[in-house]
């Protein structure tokens, strides 16, 4: 599984969510894209990004994302947004996120769609066992239910 994390300012909101992803997903190899050119050329470079988790601090970064969203069309995207403004919440929409929210947030909710994305990619295990944010499995959800 390759996530991609895209924050061009280590400040503010972007320092913040780096934080949460840090404590989430420590054991786990997450690409940090800290320019638009930096997230080009990860984008452009054989193999898959799986999941992408972008940090647009301002309407013309989202703009810029939409602009190379030709390149996002296969990679599940959690998009943070400047604001809640209703015409960039549409912009937004161009990309095909999987969730919104914005730089306002607490980014417990990006933890929780994590969780979820990787839990149905399998890969529960890169969780962080010793932050605040467990993965449970259904123990009956292991057996064959047919039987």
């Amino acid at each position: 599984m390759s996530l991609l994390f895209y924050a061009a300012s280590p400040q503010g909101a972007g320092q913040r969510l780096e934080q949460v992803l840090e404590a989430f997903l420590p054991a786990h190899e997450t690409r940090v894209c800290r320019s638009m050119e930096d997230l080009l050329t990860r984008l452009r470079q054989p193999g898959n990004v799986d999941i992408a988790i972008l940090l647009a601090a301002s309407r013309e970064e989202l703009c810029g994302l939409v602009d190379i969203r030709e390149l996002l069309q296969d990679v599940r995207i959690i998009l943070v947004l400047p604001d809640r403004e209703e015409a960039t919440i549409a912009k937004a929409h161009r990309l095909w996120p999987r969730f919104l929210t914005d730089c306002d947030s607490d980014f417990d909710d990006v933890v929780a769609v994590l969780t979820k994305m990787l839990t149905i990619r399998g890969e529960g295990d890169v969780i962080n066992s010793e932050c605040r944010w467990v993965l449970w499995q259904d123990p009956t959800k292991t057996h064959n239910q047919n039987t």
